[in-house]
């Protein structure tokens, strides 16, 4: 339901707890180092919460 770059960045943002199981900035730097769009991901999440809840629950 979301692009694969999206998604992607999420299994990326899941991964990178393994190690840091925080939102630091060594975490966000883990995530910077395999997903340089990170914060563009991020927003489509955020910008499309809603449309991505309404289709969960149909």
């Amino acid at each position: 339901m979301a692009p694969k770059p999206v998604i992607d960045y999420i299994v990326i943002h899941e991964l990178a707890h393994l190690k840091e199981m925080n939102h630091s900035k060594k975490f966000w730097g883990l995530v910077a180092q395999h997903c340089p769009r990170w914060r563009e991901h991020k927003k489509w999440l955020k910008d499309n919460e809603c449309g991505l809840l309404t289709r969960l629950s149909i």
